[in-house]
Formats: C-alpha cells, sequence, structure tokens
C-alpha cells in the first residue's frame, strides 16, 4: 500500500518522493537543535539575570529590580514569540 503525503514545502501539493523522508528528518534534527541552542541561550539569560536580580535585592534598590524584572520579562517574551514564529 502506497501513502500520498502532501506537506506545505511542495507547492505542487505532489505525491513526496522516497528519499524525501530523509530529508525531512535532516529538517527536523536541524530544528530540534535551534530549539535546544535557544532554550540554552534563554536559560544562561536567566541565570545571568537571576544573579543581578540578587545583587539589587541585597542592596534594597526595589524600585530598579522591579523595572529590570518587568524589562526583563518583556524582551524574554518578544524573543520567545521570535523563535517560536520562526520554528
Amino acid at each position: 500500500m502506497t501513502l500520498s503525503v502532501t506537506y506545505a514545502g511542495n507547492p505542487h501539493g505532489g505525491k513526496k518522493g522516497e528519499g524525501d523522508g530523509e530529508d525531512l528528518a535532516i529538517l527536523v534534527d536541524k530544528r530540534l537543535a535551534e530549539s535546544n541552542n535557544s532554550v540554552a541561550t534563554l536559560t544562561d539569560r536567566v541565570d545571568n539575570i537571576a544573579k543581578h536580580f540578587k545583587e539589587l535585592e541585597s542592596t534594597g534598590d526595589f524600585e530598579e529590580l522591579r523595572g529590570e524584572v518587568q524589562a526583563t520579562v518583556n524582551s524574554t517574551m518578544a524573543d520567545v514569540d521570535k523563535k517560536v514564529l520562526t520554528l
């Protein structure tokens, strides 16, 4: 039995050839690697920000801390949105 698969990458909506499975696996691996890299980058960023927040908290500068937290949340969400849209 032959399975016919159409996908967005083929504008003509034709059948996938036998070699396309390997291409798909490479694409999935590439996207997974990009996702893992993005998560690692965000994790490092969060760790650095957490250290900075502890420093601000220890000095008692809660107004600056509040502003830093808000700016960080906004920036991180924008980065996550960009990454999700490109996947």
